[in-house]
């Protein structure tokens, strides 16, 4: 048997953490000298407010690699004759908390035992992952078929999303080559997509309809009517995403369906006014 760890990102529901016993460790958001542990001190709906209410801009931070240590070392102890651990964590290219996880394990005298991933994916991208390698483990499994699977699914995603404004990613340094349309940024709204692991540029339309049109239109040019694991990710707008929902389960293949808000780490990246579709093709 093998226990999984991953971050705050995944925005996993409560219900899968604890249905399946999964460790999140949470990444920071800090709002000056108010620092809060994601999903732990601080929730959308406070994230929200404070964002509101403070004169600064939020800022994030990794976990420090003595949180990995005792999560990795507590889960040992309470399970000695574990496989190992799985340790599936956001984007390399998006945040440094796999390198903290890496240099957790190097301290550790079971490290061989620790298998920590880069799932090139984030939010509820990365939670879907999580929730499958769980089905898996709790069915047996073994490791090689565990790495397969968390390879297999990040070649069969495809992640379009949207920004009410480009400003958070552009003052986190997220934006990447959407950097250029920065100066058009009060007449665009941008379709933005999560390739190799980091946020590229797909298209700028002049609308939130045509972006929600546009958008689906994509991604149905993308997967076809290939069966899909398909999730919904949302910020401040959770009556749009119902809207989304809607549409998009008359459109597609849907073998599982997901809903949930952004982590407030990502939010501190994105702000208000996003959303975003995850469709893994199951093949």
């Amino acid at each position: 048997m093998f226990k999984i760890v991953t971050d705050s990102t995944a925005a996993l529901p409560k219900e899968y953490v604890e249905r399946y016993d999964i460790s999140v460790v949470p990444l920071k958001v800090a709002f000056g000298d108010e620092v809060y542990r994601d999903g732990v001190d601080i929730n959308p709906e406070l994230f929200f407010k404070k964002v509101k209410e403070s004169s600064v801009f939020p800022k994030t931070s990794q976990p420090s690699v003595e949180d990995f240590y005792q999560v990795y070392k507590n889960i040992f102890e309470k399970n000695p004759n574990i496989e190992g651990i799985i340790s599936i964590h956001i984007s390399s290219k998006l945040s440094g908390t796999i390198s903290s996880a890496n240099a957790a394990r190097e301290l550790l005298p079971y490290k061989d035992k620790i298998y920590v991933i880069d799932s090139k994916l984030t939010e509820l991208a990365l939670g879907v992952v999580v929730i499958e390698i769980a089905k898996t483990i709790e069915k047996g499994t073994s490791i090689d078929e565990i790495l397969r699977l968390a390879e297999r699914m990040y070649l069969n995603s495809e992640i379009k999303f949207t920004v009410d404004t480009l400003e958070y990613l552009y003052r986190g340094g997220r934006i990447g080559a959407a950097q250029a349309w920065m100066g058009s940024i009060l007449q665009i709204k941008p379709i933005l997509e999560l390739k190799d692991g980091a946020i590229e540029p797909v298209e700028r339309v002049r609308t939130k309809q045509k972006v929600k049109t546009r958008i689906l239109e994509i991604m149905k040019e993308k997967v076809g009517d290939t069966p899909v694991k398909v999730a919904i990710a949302y910020s401040d707008n959770y009556e749009e995403a119902i809207e989304v929902s809607e549409e998009v389960k008359n459109m597609f293949k849907i073998t599982d369906f997901y809903m949930g808000s952004f982590s407030c780490t990502i939010l501190s990246h994105i702000g208000p006014g996003s959303w975003g579709m995850i469709a893994f093709k199951e093949i």
